[in-house]
C-alpha cells in the first residue's frame, strides 16, 4: 500500500510541473544565480513573461519648456526706452494733513511747515519718474536689501551722471555692490546694471514717444495728489482759525476772517509751486 501510495504522489506531482513552471517561471541556472544575488542573499527569478508584467512609469516630473510668465504666457523682453510693465506714478510721503494751534501764530506756523513738506514731497516724486535725460533722483526710490534691512539705494552708495545717457553708481562698501545691481533690477525700471568689481554702470535709453506721454500722465497725477494734501491742509487750517473764536481767549470776526485769508493766500502760493513743478517735469519729458 504504502509503494502504491507513493507511486500515485510521484505521478500527481510529475502532471503538476507544468502548471508550476508556467507560474514560477524558470530558475536560473546555477551559473548565473551566483552572480545575481541580492543583498539580502536571496536568489532572484527570472522575469515573467511580458504578459504579466507591468509597464513601468517614471514619477520624475519631466521639465517645461520655455519660461513663462506668471500669467502662463512667454516672457516678453522689453525694448529699450519703453515704460516697464506694470508702472505706476511714485506714491507721495503721507503727511498728517491736520492743523493745529492754541493762537493764531501757532496756527499759521503749523500749517506753513506742513505746506511746505507737502511741496518737497510732491518735488521728490517727481523727481523719481524718468526723463530722456540721466538723473540722480531717478534711484531715490530704489531699495537695496544690504545687510539684512530694505535700504534706499542714495543711502549706501553716490549716484553720478557722467554723460547725456550714463550714470554711474558707487557704493560706499563694495561688498554689497551685486545687492546694489539686484537692488536695480527689481525696481522694474528697464535698466540693465553693468559692474566691473568698483562702479556701477548704467545706460539710460532714449524714451519712447508714447513713454513720454506715459509719464507725462504720471507726473499731472503726482501734481493732483500734491494738490490734494493742500486742500486738506488749507480745510484743517480753517478750522482752527474758527475754534479760535469760541476758545478761552476768543478772538474778533475781524481777525478770524484775515486769518483765513492768510490760510487761503499760502495755499494759493504753495499750489501755484506745485503747477510749476509739473509744468518743469513735462518740459524735460518732451526735451529729446
Amino acid at each position: 500500500r504504502l509503494d502504491m501510495a507513493h507511486t500515485r504522489a510521484v505521478l500527481a506531482l510529475v502532471l503538476a510541473l507544468p502548471a508550476i513552471h508556467a507560474f514560477v517561471g524558470p530558475a536560473l541556472p546555477l551559473q548565473q544565480v551566483s552572480n545575481r544575488v541580492g543583498q539580502c542573499g536571496l536568489v532572484q527569478r527570472a522575469p515573467l513573461p511580458l504578459r504579466f508584467r507591468r509597464p513601468e512609469v517614471s514619477m520624475m516630473a519631466k521639465p517645461k519648456k520655455g519660461k513663462k510668465d506668471e500669467g502662463g504666457g512667454k516672457a516678453e523682453k522689453q525694448a529699450p526706452g519703453a515704460m516697464p510693465a506694470g508702472d505706476k506714478a511714485p506714491k507721495m510721503k503721507k503727511e498728517n494733513t491736520d492743523v493745529t494751534g492754541a493762537d493764531p501764530k501757532e496756527i499759521i506756523v503749523n500749517l506753513k511747515d506742513k505746506m511746505s513738506k507737502t511741496v518737497e514731497n510732491t518735488r521728490e516724486a517727481l523727481g523719481a519718474i524718468r526723463t530722456g535725460r540721466p538723473s540722480p533722483k531717478m534711484f531715490d526710490k530704489v531699495m537695496v536689501d544690504s545687510y539684512g534691512v530694505a535700504t534706499p539705494l542714495p543711502q549706501i552708495a553716490t549716484v553720478n551722471v557722467r554723460s547725456a545717457s550714463t550714470v554711474e553708481i558707487t557704493p560706499f562698501d563694495p561688498s554689497t555692490m551685486k545687492d546694489v545691481e539686484r537692488g536695480i533690477m527689481n525696481a522694474d525700471m528697464n535698466l540693465t546694471p553693468n559692474s566691473d568689481g568698483t562702479v556701477i554702470r548704467i545706460n539710460i535709453p532714449s524714451l519712447t514717444t508714447e513713454t513720454r506721454a506715459q509719464y507725462a500722465k504720471q507726473a499731472s497725477a503726482v501734481g493732483e495728489d500734491g494738490k490734494v494734501a493742500l486742500r486738506n491742509i488749507r480745510r484743517t487750517g480753517v478750522e482752527a482759525v474758527k475754534k479760535l473764536e469760541k476758545g478761552q481767549t476768543p478772538i474778533g470776526e475781524d481777525e478770524s476772517k484775515s486769518l483765513q485769508d492768510e490760510v487761503q493766500k499760502l495755499t494759493d502760493k504753495c499750489t501755484a509751486e506745485l503747477v510749476e513743478l509739473v509744468k518743469v517735469k513735462e518740459k524735460e519729458l518732451s526735451t529729446v
